[in-house]
């Protein structure tokens, strides 16, 4: 593999190109953090939502990537043991928040997860099986690379339209977040496993994947919450070109409700 250095720089090239292009084929998904319209608070909070269900859903991902990596490369297990552990309490910031909006655990427990969140879980689960841990390492290398650039701007967005009350928990995350060092942290565990060039062309292809299946994520959320009221679409609905053969759900159907 090349240089860390080197990869970090891929990574983040790779990741500011996919990021524009969902921008551009979906572009109410800026309206969380950035755009002179108010906040939509519709919109935002069937967005913690489905974050809740996602976090809960890729956590059985991120076990069986533990036991994968355990035999891959034991020091890296160490440390992604120590950052899913902390990502299983991560649920409760947001859960906390949405109590101010009126959503109980009921509520969010019984909100059953956007097709897209369907997806990505069984998309990341055929990934699991073709290429080890990696697949779920690249999911948190997404992830935590769009925390470090957005989720200040998500908050402080949130806290102008609401309160700050109701972002005590968002801003509990992302403290911790950058507190832990999490995107150096996933970067530095990619690196490790993505030691041949095999491993290096997998984990860029995950990353692209990934990128389709949020933009598809995008334009579902938009079109069942603002789209729904107004009768609009969130842009084009021509389908990610390349987008990924996602396979059947690994999970029971009373898991997805």
């Amino acid at each position: 593999m090349n240089t860390r250095s080197g990869v970090a720089q891929r990574v983040d090239d790779l990741l500011v190109s996919e990021v524009e292009q969902i921008l551009a084929s979906v572009p109410y998904s800026a309206h969380l953090s950035s755009g002179d319209q108010e906040l939509d608070e519709e919109y935002y909070v069937r967005h913690r939502i489905e974050t809740i269900r996602r976090i809960r859903l890729t956590a059985r991902v991120d076990a069986l990537a533990l036991a994968r990596m355990i035999e891959e490369d034991y020091d890296s297990s160490r440390l992604w043991g120590r950052y899913t552990a902390e990502e299983l309490n991560h649920d409760i910031l947001f859960r906390n928040d949405l109590r101010y909006h009126g959503c109980s655990d009921e509520t969010i427990d019984g909100t059953a997860p956007l097709q897209a969140t369907r997806d990505l879980i069984a998309y990341l689960a055929r990934r699991l099986d073709e290429i080890g841990s990696l697949a779920a390492v690249a999911y948190s290398l997404f992830v935590e690379w769009n925390s470090e650039r957005v989720s200040a701007l998500v908050v402080a967005r949130a806290e102008r339209r609401f309160s700050a009350r109701h972002l005590k928990g968002a801003r509990s995350h992302l403290h911790i977040d950058r507190h832990a060092g999490h995107y150096p942290m996933i970067l530095a565990i990619a690196q490790k496993l993505a030691v041949r060039e095999e491993d290096e062309r997998h984990l860029f292809t995950t990353l692209k994947d990934l990128a389709c299946l949020f933009g598809a994520y995008f334009r579902e959320l938009h079109d069942v919450t603002v789209g729904k009221r107004t009768g609009g679409h969130s842009g084009p609905l021509e389908e990610c070109a390349r987008r990924p053969d996602v396979g059947a759900s690994p999970v029971t159907g009373d898991q997805l409700t």
